[in-house]
């Protein structure tokens, strides 16, 4: 009898304990790779980590504006650089999927364009656009296929 109600409560709590960490895991997963992705503002959690930068500093509001407007600028001249560069990025990562394309067979190459296009997909679901600096990992780093 005290066994089975011994085996009760050991049930009844691994029970509840599976349900917490599935919340905690599923609450992490939310704030971490969906609530993230509203394009424009950077994420709750950068700006919280921002703050918690500022507050390690120990910044007054006045030098908070000033490394807030130093970070906008820097921002902005990655953007404008990145928009310099990137026709030649493209020009360089055509002509390496051409020649990699000239070593394949008529198989090989139909299976390298679907895997190009599901990467090349992929990266532009997940945001990583021209505007964000789209970093191609190339053929010596592409991942591999399943």
């Amino acid at each position: 009898m005290i066994a089975r109600s011994i085996k009760a409560k050991a049930l009844l709590f691994s029970i509840c304990f599976i349900g917490v960490a599935t919340g905690v895991l599923l609450a992490n997963f939310y704030t971490t790779r969906v609530a993230g992705r509203d394009g424009g503002n950077p994420p709750a959690r950068a700006q919280r980590d921002i703050n918690k930068f500022y507050d390690y500093l120990g910044l007054n509001k006045d030098q908070r504006e000033q490394m807030h407007k130093i970070g906008e600028e820097t921002r902005q001249e990655f953007q404008d650089l990145r928009k310099e560069t990137q026709p030649r990025f493209q020009l360089i990562q055509e002509q390496s999927r051409a020649k990699i394309r000239a070593v394949l067979n008529d198989e090989q190459r139909t299976k390298y364009d679907e895997f190009r296009r599901n990467m090349d997909e992929r990266r532009r679901n997940h945001g990583h656009d021209e505007n964000k600096g789209n970093r191609d990992p190339g053929p010596d780093r592409s991942p591999r296929p399943n």
